[in-house]
């Protein structure tokens, strides 16, 4: 082979680098673990080129032309992928997000508001605790080796530069959407029922003693009733936290098997 044909061939390997690691870092910037505020720019970087490495080798496919603009469309087009398959992760920790929230709202914790570094906002006592809580189950479960699963099998769904691609992901992330929402919502449901059936006991109460002041005895039985069953319901709203990610690696190919129709 000619030096002309060598310089060629280390472009294409360089090329086909690039491609892989612009769908590895978009998924290091949009999963939420991997993408959190207290990981340093620097080690996420170095973490998305070191598993590029370890990748590279075993992918096919790449760019068989040396055209500017192809190449460039097809880097937006792998970061894409990457950035379609963090944000699948994402959608878990929001919903966890969201139901405790809900429970949150209904308690009357609302008001004690502090930043949560899982989502970049502020949110209230019960919302960040199922934040850590879902982020500790996440690791303790091997949630990052799901996700570097999905990224594998991602290559074989939609190879490296792959063309077809039908822009169907809406469909798949719906979908995944209303299963991942409603297993987050039967995660607050225990509280907010407690917290509802305490409401009640307390109207049924006023009405019967008009002299006793709700406001004053409503708040501290409700956060008490609320603990209780939160504490009580923590090993179930753990086990569902837990069957979420495990179903991360089948959203994940349920979206891509849609942009791949």
């Amino acid at each position: 082979m000619t030096e002309q044909g060598f310089y060629t061939l280390g472009l294409f390997q360089v090329m086909k680098f690039l491609l892989v690691l612009a769908r590895v870092g978009g998924i290091f910037t949009a999963c939420p673990v991997f993408a959190n505020v207290h990981v340093p720019p620097r080690v996420r970087v170095a973490m998305a080129v070191a598993m590029t490495i370890v990748f590279f080798p075993m992918v096919e496919g790449g760019i068989d032309r040396l055209e500017v603009l192809p190449f460039v469309f097809a880097v937006v087009r792998e970061a894409c992928i990457g950035l379609t398959i963090g944000f699948v992760v994402a959608l878990v920790f929001s919903a966890i997000h969201v139901a405790g929230a809900y429970v949150d709202l209904v308690v009357g914790f609302g008001f004690a508001n502090i930043v949560d570094p899982m989502v970049k906002e502020t949110n209230a006592v019960v919302g960040q605790f199922y934040n850590l809580l879902a982020t500790l189950i996440f690791l303790c479960i091997n949630g990052h080796h799901i996700v570097i699963r999905g990224l594998a099998e991602s290559f074989a769904v939609l190879p490296l530069a792959h063309n077809d691609i039908a822009g169907l992901a809406a469909q798949g992330i719906m979908t995944a959407f209303a299963a991942i929402f409603g297993s987050a919502l039967r995660i607050a449901l225990p509280v907010v029922g407690a917290t509802f059936l305490t409401d009640v006991s307390l109207g049924i109460l006023a009405r019967t003693v008009p002299q006793l002041n709700v406001f004053v005895v409503g708040f501290p039985a409700k956060l008490a009733v609320a603990f209780f069953v939160l504490l009580g319901a923590l090993p179930l709203a753990s086990k569902a936290i837990g069957g979420l990610f495990v179903g991360v690696e089948r959203d994940i190919l349920l979206v891509l098997k849609h942009l791949a129709t």
